[in-house]
């Protein structure tokens, strides 16, 4: 039989009302845990909770390093590239430790500094892609 269990307050009590022991809350905790992460809820959690940390790190330093063409360029190509893939906490990420500015570089640019491997940067993936032939 599957026994539902709920947890309040720090005790664990089971449908009927009993109180369960403390050792079913670690239980309660790792069943909470593997059903998050099966649902992909955890990872998420974890990279935009380390995305908020950067962030109230980087809040004291106001001044930013200026930053090389080519790096802006390949950034932007990697932010491309995570934003696509859903990755959108950690393009945040690279955004804050960076210094990257919030304000896109256009993809017609992007697709100019790039030599794609077929000759044509394909409109439906990201720039970096095309610049990436696997083997």
């Amino acid at each position: 039989t599957v026994s539902v269990l709920y947890w309040s307050r720090g005790a664990v009590m089971s449908e009927g009302g009993e109180q369960e022991s403390a050792d079913h809350e670690e239980e309660v905790a790792e069943m909470l845990k593997k059903m998050l992460e099966k649902q992909g809820v955890l990872g998420k959690m974890k990279a935009q909770i380390r995305a908020c940390v950067v962030k109230a790190l980087d809040e004291g330093n106001e001044v930013k390093p200026s930053i090389p063409n080519e790096t802006l360029i390949m950034n932007e190509l990697i932010r491309e590239y995570l934003e696509y893939n859903g990755y959108k906490h950690t393009a945040n990420t690279l955004v804050i430790e960076s210094g990257q500015p919030e304000e896109r570089i256009p993809r017609d640019v992007l697709a100019t500094q790039v030599k794609p491997q077929s000759g044509v940067v394909n409109p439906e993936l990201p720039v970096l892609c095309s610049a990436v032939k696997l083997v």
